[in-house]
């Protein structure tokens, strides 16, 4: 990706616009975090200024702040409607000092955006400053939604993001759980996890290796996880999950899903969601999810959720629209040349590959391996998150990464 009048240096200052490229929270929570591993300073300015209501929003200012209380660093103009913010990174010897002090304890670090903002969005800033920054184990507890609106669910975190970047990556193993759910509107959900960072005070020089996804494979497994909570009856999930198998089955019969209709016992509020994940032979896993809502159909859920699935498989890549653009900043940071086989390119990932070049100096290269029709509908993008200025067709990411080590 090229460098674009988006972006200009000043005194060693990296200066953002953020109303370019996605001009939402992922250019945010994306360009603070790689500032905040890699010691660079930042301003953004123009923050989310095509938006109906256009600067910082609660769940942003959470992640931002977030990422400081787990690196350190100064932060300005974080909250809420801002539209410019600052991030100056610690001293290196402040930095010493901070590892030094925390030893090898475990410190809890709370991140509440006090809505219904997304978990996930939450851990899209904060995981990687945890992994590969800190230097001692950390506790996260996040609260939110974790099933939110226009974000994944926290279903797709633990079964689709999660497992796919540990095994790519091999980096440590997370221990997690869901202590209450919240659902749109209402919020007030809660997820703790306890993370061990990739590099340790015995293994500094360990170097992230590179991925390589370039060749999905058959499907060969197929589940489903419907939920309800609060006053949501059951016959909700229910239906949820049956129209979503008729929908899988009309187009893998001989493919048989596995079924959970979960109660969920805590939750705030009430709520359903349902999430649809294929594996398949070579190790990837792609999904599809959808909210449930009283001005939709339980039955209309589900066909919403299969249909997202089935649009990403025929889509052709390895991993789907979620998991597209969250996996760049690891390609990034990772040694040697990592390569990605996608299918359409959403403007999300776009992004993530400008942000990650300007702000880490790792490498992409696009190459389109076949032309795609794009056949949208309101019911296979999730409600048509991430469609503009998608770029239709197969292609190969490939990226020099920049060998991190936490030094």
């Amino acid at each position: 990706m090229a460098e674009t009048e988006a972006t200009t240096y000043t005194d060693e200052i990296i200066v953002l616009d953020g109303s370019q490229g996605e001009g939402g929270g992922q250019l945010i929570r994306n360009a603070v975090a790689y500032a905040a591993i890699l010691g660079r300073s930042l301003q953004i300015h123009n923050i989310r200024a095509g938006r109906s209501k256009p600067g910082l929003a609660a769940q942003h200012v959470t992640g931002v702040r977030l990422i400081s209380q787990l690196c350190g660093g100064q932060l300005e103009g974080v909250e809420i409607g801002s539209q410019a913010l600052s991030y100056t990174p610690p001293h290196p010897q402040q930095q010493q000092q901070r590892h030094q002090d925390t030893g090898s304890n475990s410190t809890t670090f709370v991140g509440d955006t006090k809505t219904a903002g997304s978990i996930c969005l939450l851990l899209q800033a904060a995981l990687p400053c945890a992994l590969f920054r800190r230097a001692s184990p950390c506790e996260l507890i996040l609260k939110g939604g974790t099933n939110a609106s226009m974000a994944p669910q926290y279903d797709y975190w633990e079964r689709v993001f999660w497992p796919m970047i540990q095994t790519s990556f091999q980096l440590p193993h997370i221990q997690h759980s869901v202590s209450c759910r919240g659902y749109f509107p209402r919020g007030g959900g809660q997820v703790r996890l306890w993370i061990t960072p990739f590099f340790t005070s015995e293994q500094r020089t360990t170097i992230m290796p590179p991925l390589h996804l370039t060749e999905r494979g058959d499907v060969c497994e197929m589940s489903i996880r419907s939920h309800h909570a609060g006053n949501a009856p059951r016959h909700v999930a229910t239906d949820m999950a049956h129209a979503a198998q008729t929908v899988w089955h009309q187009a893998f019969p001989t493919i048989v899903p596995t079924v959970e209709i979960i109660t969920e016992p805590h939750a705030h509020g009430s709520g359903s969601g349902i999430i649809v994940v294929a594996k398949t032979s070579t190790g990837c896993r792609l999904a599809g999810s959808a909210l449930g809502s009283p001005k939709n159909q339980a039955k209309q859920v589900g066909r919403e959720a299969a249909s997202e699935l089935l649009q990403a498989l025929q889509d052709g890549g390895c991993v789907d629209d979620w998991l597209q653009d969250q996996i760049i900043l690891y390609m990034a940071l990772a040694g040697g040349v990592s390569e990605l086989v996608t299918g359409s390119l959403t403007r999300h990932t776009q992004t993530a590959i400008w942000i990650a070049e300007t702000m880490s100096g790792a490498k992409f290269q696009i190459t389109k391996l076949s032309e795609g029709e794009e056949n949208l509908q309101t019911a296979t993008r999730g409600h048509l998150y991430g469609t503009n200025g998608r770029i239709p067709g197969k292609h190969l990411i490939r990226c020099q990464g920049i060998s991190y080590q936490n030094n």
